[in-house]
């Protein structure tokens, strides 16, 4: 079974929360941790639309980024509707079989857990590109007595005033 490819978005619905996201086959998955429905993108077949599959794809992401994506569930199968695309407004989702849908959530599991386990090596670990570029690589400039550090190069025209030590 293949990993997801993401990106992920919750839909919140009257019955409760669900996971979307799309997988490298093109495909569309939607789970709700105990149940997964897929479809294809590019094909509409529950209101007889058909859609080229990267503009179904580009329109979907759109729709999930502004929330405006509602998924509809019905008896073995689940409707993901797009209101603001009138070209493809909806997507029709199969519910998977229990074998499928299990296998399905592991790669779900583990490719998620592979995505957290990329970023948190990338937080320990800064690149060197990183590093190099937060250092100056000019020496650190002294500051000389009486100058500005608002106007650094400018110095000032009182004697520095304060507390001398040597007196004491």
């Amino acid at each position: 079974m293949a990993e997801p490819a993401g990106p992920f978005h919750v839909l919140r619905t009257g019955t409760g929360r669900f996971l979307c996201y799309c997988g490298p086959d093109g495909a569309v998955y939607v789970t709700d941790a105990m149940e997964v429905w897929a479809g294809e993108l590019g094909g509409c077949p529950a209101l007889g639309f058909r859609c080229p599959p990267e503009e179904h794809g580009v329109m979907l992401r759109a729709a999930l980024d502004h929330g405006a994506a509602a998924l509809s569930l019905g008896p073995g199968s689940a409707t993901l509707r797009l209101p603001e695309e009138p070209q493809c407004p909806a997507l029709a989702l199969a519910q998977l079989p229990a074998a499928e849908a299990r296998s399905q959530l592991q790669a779900l599991l583990f490719g998620m857990a592979g995505c957290i386990e990329s970023l948190e090596r990338r937080l320990e670990d800064p690149s060197p590109r990183k590093s190099k570029a937060s250092g100056s690589a000019l020496p650190g400039k002294r500051k000389v007595p009486g100058e500005s550090l608002i106007n650094p190069g400018f110095k000032s025209k009182k004697a520095p005033s304060g507390v001398n030590f040597e007196d004491s």
